[in-house]
């Protein structure tokens, strides 16, 4: 593997600052092979079940010298690793956040290598959760072990790697904020911050998410008769009317203009289907679901009563039109000034290092900001890691070789560079 970091001294500001970098680059394949290690142990949820990697990462932080290490759960089998060190002098704490679970890889046929393989091909490493987000995760866990080899720094630096992101976040962030786990002056999530290239962007807003269905309802009966009585096919009913939504909400949503969400809100409508009961049976309910990706400011009882004058219009326009909203969930969206001293720290190191300034923009969809930062308080950069967010999700997921080491190195002289800041 090449060396990376060979001309970076001289943009390093202190000892502490070279001992980091020192470390970092000892460390280079050791990295990538801990990402490798990562990608290789399931964690795919659904269905959910993080107790393998959470005793990976466990064993490589007490390895590395961590002694505060914990693991911490709503559920023995979703669990969440914690950490911290502490240094020896008075000062902030910042955090670095990312979820251990990966999404289900999909249509195995469509993969070139197994989801569960770490393959390089031309630079690019591909497996499940390379980008989304064990790379991150593994470059967070040397960013760590790198300050703590430091005689002294300000302040602490701490991890929270969490369970079920991939699905609600209900058995991780949101669980850790609400029992008082989550504690630090500014948290770093690491998802991917690529959208045409690795470390685009630092996002400081996380987008949220209103999830919902509406039901739709018709004439269940026998379906050999259903053109010789009055009926109604709750089937049709449903897709006419997610047409209709789909082309229309949007216009129907309250929200003010964000300069980094430059399209608003998304509505996605029919994410999931449903309708029917067999051959034979003329349908009479039908339900789909939708989610809107939403801006700061979006408030869900004004979102419930958005929907709701939508389908009271779309229901005077069509008498026959029987429709109900069921609410899901709101997870809402989060900003964090651009003017937190962490985000010019990240900033310059990123320049220094990747030869590129990242700019500030805003996530497209919902991370675990919305319960590190809602909940427990502290500000959150919602996404700021390597790989593509494209790729994320997708067959042959991807993303270049080095990026676990770049991590490492940004996010720990990042973090330096915060604390020393800010003590």
């Amino acid at each position: 593997m090449k060396q990376l970091f060979q001309d970076i001294d001289k943009f390093l500001l202190s000892d502490n600052e070279k001992e980091v970098a020192r470390y970092i680059r000892s460390k280079q394949e050791e990295i990538f092979d801990f990402t490798c290690e990562l990608i290789r142990t399931p964690s795919i949820n659904p269905p959910g079940d993080e107790r393998e990697v959470s005793e990976v990462l466990k064993y490589r932080l007490i390895n590395l010298g961590i002694e505060d290490v914990r693991i911490v759960g709503l559920d023995p089998t979703r669990p969440n690793v914690i950490a911290e060190v502490i240094g020896k002098q008075t000062g902030r704490c910042i955090m670095f956040s990312g979820h251990i679970d990966t999404k289900p890889p999909g249509d195995l046929s469509q993969w070139k290598t197994n989801p569960l393989d770490a393959v390089v091909q031309d630079d690019q490493l591909i497996g499940l959760g390379c980008g989304d987000m064990k790379a991150a995760i593994a470059g967070m866990v040397y960013a760590v072990a790198a300050l703590r080899t430091l005689d002294s720094f300000p302040g602490a630096i701490a991890l929270a790697l969490t369970a079920d992101e991939e699905n609600g976040s209900v058995y991780g962030s949101k669980w850790l904020a609400e029992e008082g786990y989550i504690k630090a002056d500014v948290c770093v999530i690491g998802e991917p911050g690529g959208i045409l290239r690795e470390w685009e962007a630092i996002h400081l807003v996380s987008r949220g998410a209103a999830l919902f269905k509406v039901v739709v309802y018709g004439t269940q009966m026998h379906s050999s008769i259903s053109d010789q009585l009055p009926a109604i096919n709750a089937t049709l009913k449903m897709a006419e009317l997610a047409l209709k939504m789909q082309k229309e909400l949007k216009g129907y949503l309250t929200f003010n203009e964000h300069p980094l969400c430059r399209f608003g809100p998304t509505v996605n409508v029919g994410v999931t289907a449903q309708s029917g009961v067999t051959y034979g049976v003329f349908p009479g309910r039908a339900e789909f679901a939708c989610d809107v990706r939403t801006v700061p400011g979006m408030a869900e009882e004004q979102i419930k009563c958005d929907i709701l004058r939508f389908l009271d219009d779309a229901k005077k326009s069509d008498p026959e039109l029987r429709a109900e909203l069921e609410w899901y969930l709101m997870v809402g969206a989060t900003e964090i000034d651009a003017e937190d001293p962490v985000v010019d720290c990240l900033q310059s190191v990123t320049a220094q290092i990747i030869g590129q300034v990242p700019k500030l923009d805003a996530f497209p969809g919902a991370t675990d900001a919305a319960y590190i930062q809602t909940v427990a308080g502290v500000p959150c950069i919602a996404s700021f890691g390597p790989g593509y967010l494209p790729r994320a999700h997708s067959p042959n997921e991807s993303m270049h070789v080095n990026g676990a080491a770049e991590s490492a190195m940004i996010y720990a002289l990042s973090a330096l560079r915060y604390l020393e800041k800010t003590k």
